[in-house]
This record gives structure tokens, C-alpha cells and sequence, in this order.
């Protein structure tokens, strides 16, 4: 008897095995990847169907049949379904929560809502056909005449009423049908083809690899070291060009939702509506007609964030991950991948090339590089020439000892002073917002903390609040301290808010603009303040490490960090490698047109590696001194790494849970090599009133740990998060 495997399309990791289910003849065969209508236990259910197996015959079990099949055509396609068996089995998570991620979590009712009914011509249709004294309907019809068919919707917004659209639907030689409505872009261009697109010499000699692996459809992954500036998206849009040449799709990942904005705008001016944007803040049926337009093969370049590399396309001949060493590609909840391991998958299923470019590439990658796991492609130039920006180091400690304690050194005055009297622009880094770091008792010593997580909460000065940025708990500042009762609450620290307070009062004269996730909550906003900075409206541009990525404005001459520290001291084996990516992509947005591009760091440890070669811009550098480290430590690439966070609200009964799963795996492990480290307190030991416990594996390799993970009790334990691959 053949029957169906079904995947329960619910997030229930008691459901992360298929089901079987008989399949009625009126149905047919249907094809692995369709959607299906399933009953379990007293409710019915979405399922995927994946596959098929036989049973002995008769069974010792009834067989339950599927209710009725939702799709006409299967919504995954075998490539998407190897590619969600090898995440899940990779990032240890449920088959079905790997295929939840190529979908668009819309519902069977909402299917419809993209649609919609068009008027359209056929050969033999007339105006004659209608009456001299039915005026409105003769109209109509010369204009259905004059386009050929047009959607209802326009039809109503051009006055004609409902009536006489009937009328003129239900004549002679016209159909109604529905269509998938248009999604517009904001910009409308002509297509380019490959040979509108130039190259210089050096982008050429990069190209080249690309293009041939392109042209052999084969599979090859190509690290591109472009220095800030050297005009990798430039490279990136010759590709894409080569890719709709052939009728392929091309998916470009940028690692921040505000940055699509500014990548759209340059491939959208080249290809026009060739181009269509994934991400998260899309509504439904955005991502819906997008969706279709890919199917249609309306369109053949897809944009987005992370998420974009599951887009739904068939024919992909390329596929970017730009400012690739960045943390945002990894899925820090929930199912925890990484988008670049994602993309070499579905590059190995499609063969095609992989294109990983940064000026700062990770230390992964380009230890894969040097031992020619991947292409080396270099751009160690800037266009026409343009020289780095000259950076300066300003040692804190200093300008404490010589009275001076304000935010920011004289140093940053005199870059800020001079910026402005030069009418050009300046962008400001500082990773904290709020007013004030923490707020604190003087008499007892103790912070203002979240009554629901173990963190101190931040001030905002909008609101007079004290908020928890785990949470979200708020509450007003107290005039007492909870702790001792004494009246003597001081602030502490500055976060963006106060610095943008400060710089008001210091240069009253300057516009100034503040970036950071309080201000881009609101749908828009942070696309907004980047379009009236790139266009000259504000002087200064201060922000978190939104500002730091991927801009090109051409008029900011100069940059200011005021914080190099507060990414070095994050206990993480790679706080280095995010120190110096930070520093030195954040000073790459100086000197990018005409004029010279200079940088002030403010740091407490101007003697640490990653500060000093983010000075001289100096990658080699940094890398060769962070490998040796890593080796020497046993962290990647040279050994593997499993974060795993218990968590529970009883603290006793999470100890439990955390000492049963270590010695579990202790007993399991096949190897001497790997550790099995913890339980112990993690990073923050209370969030959401839920306590937590960390065991970290480390080895050289850890495909059985995984293994027995994925078939043990400890796979479906209630309050297990799973990090594979942490960062």
C-alpha cells in the first residue's frame, strides 16, 4: 500500500516527524512539495506532502486520508526540499520549520487578495457594438481598445461606474479574467545589458572568474576583498546583467533592511522592473505579488535581506551576499541559520556561482580562501584612485587626564568644527541608543534594573522613561532607589539621544540627524532620513551601527566613532573581528567623491590589534593576528561550536533539565576531542521572568553530536534553543 508522508505545517517540535496519510483516487498522484488538508487527532491541519513509502499490507493501524490538496501545482520545488532536509538536519531544527522558511505565512483566504479582475479585448470587439446614445460605454470601450485590457480597479479610479463596466463586460468579443497585480517600483528605467555596463580594469580582471563560472554553470564560491569604495556593486550589477541574459534569476543579499533602499535605487535605475525586493517590513501581499512575479518570470533579480535567500525562484544563475562578514546574515532566534551557508546550498542545487564580498571579509571565509576552499577575487583599490581616509586614534584616558570628560575628545571638536565650516558632511557612530546607559544609586551603588530580566534598563529622555531592551518593560524614572531608599539616582553613560542633545548644544548651527532603532520603528522612517542626508538636507548623521554599513554618500568627508571600545569588551571568541569590521567599515564612508575622507576613533585601548590596524585599514594585518589566536584557542575555523541556552522559570527544575542533558551527552559523545562545557549561567541569566542556563560543544567536528541530538529526547525539550555555528 503506498502511502503519503506528510509534514504538520504547525511549529511544534512534537510534530517534526512526517505523518502517514492514504491518499484518495480521486486525487491522483500528487506531486511532492504540495500543499495538503490533513485531520489529526480532532482538528484538520496544512500539511506538506514530501514524499511516499509502502506498507506491508493489512496494517495494524488505520490510515487516515487526506481531506482535500491546495494547491494546483506543488509550492515547493525538490530543490527547496533538499535544501530545508539539509538546514534542519545542519542547524538541528524540524524539517518543517526549515520549509515554513520558503514560504509567505499567509493564510488559504488572503491567497486571493493579490488578485484582480481585468477587462481584456479580443480579436472582432467594436465600439460600434454599443449604442451613439450610451455615450459612457462607447468610451470605455475605445479606451479597452486603445490598451487592449485593463484592470477593474483602474477602470473605477478613471470614473467609470459600475454599471456601465458591466455592461460593456457582459458584450460581444471581451473577457473578464483575473491577474496578479503589478508591483510597482519607485524608479522606471530601460533595461541595460551587459555591455552598458563598465568595468574598470581592475573590476574586469574580478569579473572574469565570475563570469566564466557563470557561462559553465558551475558551482564556485568567490570571496571578493574589495576595499570601501573599490566598487563592488558595480561588479555585482555587470553579473546580474550576464544572469538575465540567460533567462536566470539573481538573488542579492544586502545584511540590513535600511540598506536594500540604496542597493534598489542602483539596480533599479540600471533594470528597472526587473528588480524586486524581499524583505521582512514588506506586507503580505508585497511579498506575495513578488512571489508571483518570480514565478511568471516577470522578473529575474531579487533583492532583500537575509530571509531573500529563500525566495521562491527555479533558475537561479547567482547569487551575492554583500558586506558579507556581517552578524545580521545569522538568524539570531528561532530557526538560527546563517544566510550564507543557505546560499552555497542552493548554489551547489543550481549551479551556479557564489559571490561573498566585503572589505572586511570574515575570518572564516577568508581562511577558505587562502586554503582555496574558495576564489580569491581582490579589489584593493578605490574608483579613479581615491585614497583611504586618513584615520586618527584618540586615546581617552588621556583627555580624562587632562580635564576633559565630555563625549567627545578635542580631537572630534575640531573634525566636527572643521566639517562644518567646509559646508560637507560627517557621519557619527555611537552603538547605544537611549539618553543614558544606566541609571544608579550613589549611596548603595546599585543599577535600576528590569524587573523581569537580569540586565540594567536604559533611559530615554522621549517619554522620561527607564526601558529594558529585551523586553520592552518601561516605567518612570524613580525618585527614590528601590534598593536603599536613598534620593541620590545618578545617570550614567550616553547613548544616542544624549550625544545628539550635546552636539545641538555645542554646534547649534549644524542639522542633525539621529538613526537608530527607536527612530526607524515606524515603517519608512530610517529610508526617509538616509534619502534627505544623501541629499544634502542634514550635516551630520548619527546613529548605530546602521551607519556604519554599506552607504556611499558622496559629500561625507569625515567620521567620527565615539566609542571603539563598547564592541571589544563583549565576552565573545569574535569581539575583535566585530571591533575591527566595525571600525573599519564605519570610517570606509569618508572621502568616498572628490574630496579627502578622514575618521576620529575615541578608545580606551588604543594598544589592542584590532584598533590599530583598523587605522591603517590594514585586513592582512588584522587576520594574521587573529587566526594565530584562534588556533591557539580552538575556536573556528579551526574547531566547530553548538550554543545551547535552557531556559525555564523554575531554577531549580532548569538546573536539572541542564545537568541531564550534559551528562547525556557526555555518555553519547564518539570523541576525546569534543568538549562538552557547562551548564552554566549564560550572558544574561533572566530575560521575560525565564531563568537560563549555557553548554557550549566544541570540536573538530561535530556531525555525530548533532546526530544523536536529532534523535534523542533532547531534540523536542521544551525551553532548548539550539545555535549552531554561534558568531
Amino acid at each position: 500500500m503506498k502511502v503519503a508522508d506528510i509534514i504538520i505545517n504547525r511549529p511544534a517540535k512534537q510534530l517534526h516527524k512526517p505523518f502517514s496519510y492514504a491518499v484518495p483516487e480521486k486525487f491522483g498522484t500528487i506531486a511532492p512539495g504540495t500543499r495538503v488538508l490533513v485531520p489529526l487527532g480532532g482538528s484538520r491541519e496544512e500539511g506538506i506532502l514530501i514524499g511516499y513509502h509502502e506498507e506491508a499490507e493489512p496494517l495494524s493501524y488505520t490510515v487516515k486520508s487526506i481531506i482535500q490538496v491546495l494547491d494546483q501545482e506543488p509550492w515547493f520545488t525538490t530543490e527547496m526540499m533538499n535544501t530545508a532536509k539539509q538546514l534542519s538536519q545542519y542547524y538541528l531544527c524540524s524539517y518543517g520549520d526549515a520549509l515554513r522558511l520558503f514560504t509567505i505565512n499567509k493564510t488559504l483566504k488572503s491567497y486571493e487578495a493579490p488578485k484582480e479582475v481585468w477587462l481584456v479585448t479580443q480579436p472582432g470587439f467594436t465600439v460600434e457594438q454599443f449604442s451613439t446614445r450610451k455615450k459612457k460605454q462607447r468610451e470605455l470601450a475605445e479606451y479597452l481598445l486603445d490598451v487592449e485590457g485593463a484592470p477593474l480597479s483602474l477602470l473605477k479610479a478613471k470614473g467609470f461606474s459600475l454599471p456601465v463596466i458591466k455592461q460593456v463586460a457582459e458584450a460581444e468579443y471581451i473577457r473578464s479574467e483575473e491577474r496578479f497585480k503589478e508591483t510597482k517600483t519607485r524608479f522606471t528605467s530601460l533595461l541595460s545589458n551587459e555591455g552598458d555596463i563598465t568595468l574598470t580594469d581592475e573590476q574586469q580582471v574580478a569579473y572574469e572568474p565570475i563570469r566564466a563560472a557563470m557561462d559553465a554553470n558551475t558551482q564556485e564560491t568567490f570571496l571578493l576583498h574589495g576595499v570601501t569604495g573599490s566598487g563592488k556593486t558595480q561588479l555585482y550589477l555587470k553579473a546580474a546583467a550576464r544572469c538575465i541574459a540567460d533567462d536566470k534569476t539573481a538573488i542579492i543579499l544586502v545584511p540590513e533592511i535600511i540598506l536594500t533602499d540604496q542597493i534598489v535605487r542602483r539596480f533599479v535605475e540600471t533594470f528597472g522592473d526587473e528588480v524586486v525586493v524581499f524583505h521582512s517590513k514588506l506586507t503580505i501581499n508585497e511579498r506575495y505579488n513578488n512571489w508571483e512575479r518570480l514565478r511568471r518570470k516577470d522578473s529575474h533579480i531579487i533583492i532583500g535581506a537575509r530571509s531573500a535567500v529563500f525566495a521562491p525562484a527555479e533558475h537561479i544563475g547567482l547569487i551575492v551576499l554583500d558586506e558579507e562578514h556581517d552578524n545580521s546574515y545569522k538568524q539570531e532566534d528561532m530557526i538560527r541559520y546563517h544566510a550564507k551557508q543557505v546560499a552555497l546550498w542552493r548554489g551547489q542545487s543550481h549551479g551556479c556561482p557564489v559571490v561573498l564580498g566585503s572589505a572586511t571579509p570574515a575570518v572564516t571565509s577568508f581562511y577558505k580562501a587562502q586554503h582555496k576552499e574558495y576564489t580569491l577575487l581582490s579589489l584593493p583599490n578605490r574608483v579613479f584612485e581615491q585614497p583611504m581616509p586618513q584615520v586618527q586614534i584618540v586615546d581617552m584616558k588621556e583627555e580624562m587626564l587632562r580635564g576633559n570628560y565630555s563625549v567627545f575628545s578635542d580631537d572630534m571638536v575640531n573634525l566636527i568644527d572643521t566639517t562644518l565650516q567646509n559646508h560637507n558632511q560627517m557621519i557619527m557612530l555611537l552603538n547605544r541608543r537611549g539618553y543614558s546607559t544606566f541609571v544608579m544609586c550613589r549611596e548603595c551603588g546599585k543599577p535600576i534594573q528590569c524587573p523581569h530580566c537580569d540586565v540594567s534598563m536604559v533611559y530615554h529622555q522621549s517619554g522620561e522613561e527607564l526601558r529594558c531592551h529585551y523586553c520592552e518593560h518601561h516605567e518612570p524614572v524613580p525618585n527614590i532607589c528601590p534598593h536603599c531608599g536613598s534620593k541620590k539616582i545618578k545617570f550614567f553613560g550616553s547613548g544616542t539621544q544624549k550625544v545628539e542633545e550635546e552636539l545641538r548644544r555645542q554646534f547649534p548651527q549644524a542639522r542633525i540627524a539621529r538613526l537608530d532603532q527607536d527612530v526607524t520603528k515606524q515603517k519608512g522612517n530610517g529610508e526617509e532620513i538616509l534619502e534627505q542626508f544623501r541629499i544634502g538636507r542634514y550635516d551630520i548623521l548619527l546613529g548605530t551601527q546602521m551607519v556604519s554599513k554599506g552607504h556611499d554618500f558622496e559629500n561625507v568627508t569625515a567620521v567620527g566613532i565615539l566609542t571603539a571600545d563598547s564592541v571589544l569588551n563583549i565576552p565573545l571568541y569574535s569581539a575583535a573581528e566585530r571591533t575591527f569590521d566595525l571600525l573599519t567599515q564605519t570610517a570606509g564612508r569618508a572621502g568616498r567623491g572628490e574630496k579627502l575622507g578622514c575618521a576620529v576613533i575615541q578608545t580606551y585601548n588604543p594598544l589592542n590589534y584590532a584598533i590599530i590596524k583598523s587605522k591603517a585599514h590594514d585586513y592582512i594585518g588584522f587576520y594574521n593576528e587573529e587566526i594565530q589566536n584562534r588556533e591557539i584557542l580552538g575556536y573556528p575555523p579551526f574547531r566547530e561550536m553548538i550554543h545551547m541556552l535552557v531556559r525555564h522559570e523554575n531554577i531549580n527544575t532548569l538546573e536539572g533539565i541542564a545537568n541531564h542533558i550534559v551528562t547525556d551527552l557526555e555518555a553519547h559523545k564518539d570523541s576525546e576531542d569534543i568538549e562538552i562545557n557547562g551548564p552554566y549561567e549564560a550572558g544574561i541569566k533572566r530575560k521575560r521572568d525565564m531563568f537560563y542556563l549555557a553548554i557550549m560543544i566544541r570540536g573538530p567536528k561535530l556531525d555525530s553530536v548533532k546526530k544523536y541530538i536529532a534523535q534523542s529526547w533532547i531534540f523536542t525539550q521544551e525551553g532548548l534553543l539550539i545555535d549552531v555555528d554561534p558568531i
